[in-house]
């Protein structure tokens, strides 16, 4: 199979999207982790419940952002059927999952008893959170990409191990920024810090995922003619 030049810009704007998203997701979830010890720390009434609403709020933010911009990159491959699909898998597995995982830890407080694990522990930790969470929202989109897409993928369980790979490598980026943050850091430097590790977590994923989506629609063979452009149309009436 011999990429076609269509494969570039499709790998360009999945990376982009990929960017773009994390970097969004990832403000918003440091903005709502921050706000969440905050509220603990200032004796707010009912902090604990409140904080675990912001914590949500803030991985629904990153799940919403990562599927509609991912959706918008796949455009008409996935068509409207399947950009609702793939939104909806990635604002279920990637937001609410995020935030499952990160509220435990946000609203536990800081310890300041010193018997945090060592950084090696916590980034091999975010690396098999990555793989597990990374194979499932795959398995899911893949799905989208051989039920619902307006165009289906080509053999779409390999994406499964592209979704694997690449999210073991951006959750490692996400859990090496969130644990550079002390509890001494004024609330803008938190969440600017949040945006740059979302970026650096989104090139990752979109680095590592992108080839996978290449060799699944950025081959001649793969893709097929647009269903809207001239060529399909043409070989529709010749049909008729």
């Amino acid at each position: 199979m011999t990429p076609t030049t269509a494969g570039r810009p499709l790998a360009r704007r999945w990376v982009t999207a990929c960017v773009v998203a994390e970097t969004i997701g990832m403000t918003a979830s440091a903005a709502a982790a921050r706000g969440a010890t905050g509220l603990d720390g200032a004796g707010v009434a009912h902090a604990a419940g409140l904080g675990f609403l912001l914590v949500v709020a803030g991985g629904l933010v990153e799940g919403s952002a990562l599927g509609a911009l991912q959706a918008g990159a796949l455009g008409s491959r996935l068509g409207p059927r399947g950009r609702r699909a793939w939104f909806t898998v990635t604002l279920v597995l990637a937001g609410l999952g995020w935030a499952a995982g990160s509220a435990p830890a946000t609203l536990s407080g800081d310890d300041s008893a010193g018997s945090s694990p060592p950084l090696a522990a916590i980034l091999a930790g975010a690396a098999g959170i990555g793989l597990v969470t990374g194979a499932l929202l795959g398995a899911a989109q893949a799905w989208v990409l051989a039920r619902r897409a307006a165009r289906p993928a080509a053999r779409p369980g390999r994406w499964v191990l592209g979704s694997a790979l690449g999210w073991t490598a951006a959750m490692t980026v996400i859990f090496a920024g969130a644990t550079t943050a002390g509890a001494g850091w004024p609330w803008p430097a938190v969440v600017a810090l949040g945006g740059v590790t979302g970026a650096l977590a989104g090139l990752s994923l979109g680095v590592v995922t992108a080839p996978f989506l290449v060799r699944m629609y950025g081959t001649r063979q793969d893709q097929g003619p647009d269903p809207e452009s001239p060529r399909a149309m043409g070989t529709a009436s010749g049909a008729a």
